[in-house]
């Protein structure tokens, strides 16, 4: 029979290791009803390697996504939507605005589109009242050197250069409302010879031949001045007239007739044959699209623009963002011209020989 512990007497040796071994053991939660019990465990987090390369996964997706998406459909916003991979082409549209001073962006989108597959016919789209005679001629010539359809379509103004531009096209539409026409040559010139006279100025020529300075502004223009210059500008409209014969079919006597510097709105122009029909954008690029042998609703693709930098924007007079042949003065440029109040309209900076309708300005 065993007695109570001597309260004096030294624990057994064992006991120390059985109350150490208990303290080492990991802590166990108390077990759910019929359940069993469970170790309590850290939760394991995301490196932050891990986490990059889904974030570069996610964006790399989403990049491809929307290339595809751009791939398919050439031109989004402008009214189509139809895959490029399974439609039978688009219609090319190049955009000509304002005075034409200059041919070099409309000649580099005439030879974009016309380069590319894709597009099977193009609409020359006209907001212009013209302007100098040369670039208008260098565009005419290339539309009409053009081995795909090319329609015209007038905007608000179509008038003289611009009217010229669209006799190279094989169609031509106007709305009822268009102001064209204006077939005619026109020079300005200024004799501010008293104006001289009143600031106590004289300016004096030293020149090789007679004709030399010719339309300057220090002297009145005499008769054998207007003669020739006259004869210069009637060899012009000449070349003017014959375009419209040749590209509207009409005899050379009939475009005489209304080749006088008058403009004609849409309606008119229809009535005289100077255009084919009366329309809007989207039925001359409808009209392209049939004769480029496009099924159904074409597509639409615009030359592509660069961009001008800032300090092009700023300070450059050629920039024509935006204007496929006009030529504007740089922001800083403009800003001066107005604060001087001197003109900024080209066509009066600029002397030369113009197809432009006066009565734009």
């Amino acid at each position: 029979m065993i007695g109570p512990m001597d309260p004096t007497s030294t624990p057994p040796e064992n006991s120390t290791q059985i109350t150490n071994n208990r303290l080492d053991q990991p802590a166990v939660s108390p077990s759910p009803p019929g359940g069993r019990a469970g170790v309590t465990r850290k939760k394991k987090r995301l490196s932050p390697l891990a986490l990059v390369l889904l974030l570069s996964a996610s964006f790399f997706v989403i990049f491809m996504i929307v290339s595809g998406a751009l791939f398919l459909y050439r031109s989004p916003g402008k009214g189509v939507g139809t895959s490029a991979l399974f439609s039978s082409g688009s219609v090319g549209v190049i955009e000509i605005e304002g005075v034409i001073l200059d041919s070099k962006k409309a000649l580099e989108e005439i030879e974009e589109l016309e380069s590319d597959s894709d597009v099977k016919a193009i609409v020359i789209r006209l907001n212009s009242p013209g302007g100098a005679v040369a670039p208008s001629q260098e565009i005419y010539e290339a539309v009409k050197k053009l081995n795909k359809p090319v329609v015209a379509s007038m905007g608000s103004v179509a008038a003289s250069g611009a009217y010229y531009i669209a006799c190279g096209a094989k169609k031509v539409f106007a709305n009822p409302g268009t102001i064209t026409g204006s077939i005619g040559v026109i020079m300005e010139f200024a004799n501010l010879e008293r104006l001289y006279e009143w600031a106590k100025v004289r300016r004096f020529t030293i020149k090789t031949g007679k004709f030399k300075d010719l339309g300057s502004e220090y002297r009145e223009m005499d008769a054998e001045d207007r003669q020739l210059l006259q004869d210069m500008i009637n060899d012009v409209l000449d070349q003017f007239k014959a375009a419209v014969s040749s590209g509207r079919k009409i005899s050379l006597d009939q475009v005489t007739k209304l080749a006088d510097g008058r403009i004609f709105s849409g309606s008119q122009a229809k009535a005289a044959k100077l255009v084919d029909q009366l329309g809007t954008l989207d039925d001359a690029i409808a009209e392209a699209g049939a004769l480029g042998g496009i099924k159904g609703k074409p597509r639409v693709s615009y030359a592509e623009r660069k961009r001008p930098r800032l300090l092009q924007l700023l300070l450059d007079d050629s920039m024509g963002e935006g204007e496929s042949s006009q030529s504007r003065k740089g922001l800083i440029q403009t800003l001066i011209m107005e604060l001087t109040g001197n003109p900024a309209h080209p066509a009066v900076l600029s002397p030369g020989v113009y197809w432009l309708w006066s009565g734009s300005r």
